[in-house]
């Protein structure tokens, strides 16, 4: 059974590959800064290699390396282990023109083939950027608890502490205290507040995780003030803890200036409050809406959402043609 570090690191490793380019530079230098390796050739030349025991970030680094770099590469795959059920995946970068030059623009050498250890500013100077760079970063080197364990951390494990003070320092621009340990030679930077777990894979795109998490944290928060709740009653707050997380989801994706006026104001205000009852987000509407109002109105969102991803598929389909 996978763990939740598994889950959400599958999860962001499926998500869609930037469009911008420079966020594809910054999630790659991320992983290459934490994951990567230097190999000297015989003929003193350079080559470079990301390792990791996820075939997803293999091949997402992949991926991103061929859309900026024309450079070769391939995917090796090492048996770990006596019986070969551990394996450990290689993204190989053979010694060939360009590659110096590309590791000096992503950061990780200096132009006299020195090693860097500072994020450098040219590749998260937007939010957007720094965002990628952040996801790059808990590829390569990230891990979170289970949200059923009592308490929350969340942690990526670097190398080197001036590397570690620059996540910290990116984490600040987003109103994360993130702080860095000293572990075994290593500098772990980690998050032990839940909400501030919550943005952060919230900033990098890990929305499912998110939704467990919020899941199991409000089960957790009732649990403490009820004794016990009904079996029936804890499962019911979580389906609808999930369907309101999922409506949010739909209309961030279809956007709410689709909508006539009333769906307009009912959209709005479940992303005002995307843990409101149907109860009280009714009460929020002016004039107040019933319960059964609210739902009408949400299920009619869905009914827009599901047209509008339909037309967007066909576009799509009518663009390929």
């Amino acid at each position: 059974m996978e763990s939740f570090s598994q889950q959400v690191r599958d999860e962001l490793t499926r998500f869609s590959l930037p469009e911008c380019k420079n966020c594809i530079k910054a999630e790659l230098a991320a992983i290459l800064h934490i994951s990567g390796s230097i190999h000297l050739t015989g003929n003193q030349k350079i080559a470079f290699s990301v390792s990791t025991e996820a075939a997803g970030v293999a091949r997402r680094a992949f991926k991103l390396l061929k859309i900026p770099y024309n450079l070769q590469s391939e995917i090796r795959v090492e048996q770990l282990g006596k019986l070969g059920k551990l394996h450990r995946y290689s993204l190989y970068i053979p010694a060939q023109k360009g590659l110096s030059e590309m590791l000096y623009e992503l950061g990780v050498l200096t132009r006299e083939r020195d090693i860097e250890h500072n994020i450098r500013s040219e590749l998260v100077r937007d939010l957007c950027c720094r965002a990628s760079f952040l996801r790059g970063a808990f590829l390569a080197g990230g891990s979170i608890t289970d949200p059923q364990k009592k308490t929350y951390h969340l942690e990526i494990v670097t190398q080197n502490e001036a590397f570690a003070n620059g996540l910290v320092y990116l984490m600040s621009l987003f109103q994360l205290n993130a702080k860095v340990s000293l572990r075994k030679e290593q500098f772990p930077v980690y998050l032990k507040d839940s909400e501030a777990i919550g943005k952060f894979l919230s900033l990098i795109n890990a929305h499912h995780g998110l939704i467990k998490m919020e899941e199991v944290k409000v089960i957790k928060g009732l649990r403490g003030e009820v004794n016990r709740l009904v079996n029936c009653e804890t499962a019911n707050l979580g389906k609808a803890l999930s369907a309101a997380w999922k409506q949010v989801e739909l209309i961030r994706e279809m956007g709410t200036n689709r909508l006539p006026p009333g769906l307009h104001e009912t959209a709005e205000l479940r992303l005002q409050y995307p843990e409101a009852s149907l109860k009280e987000l009714g009460e929020y509407h002016l004039p107040p809406l019933s319960k059964s109002a609210v739902n009408h109105r949400l299920r009619l969102i869905r009914e827009y959402a599901k047209k509008f991803t339909e037309q967007a598929g066909k576009s799509l389909e009518d663009e390929k043609e």
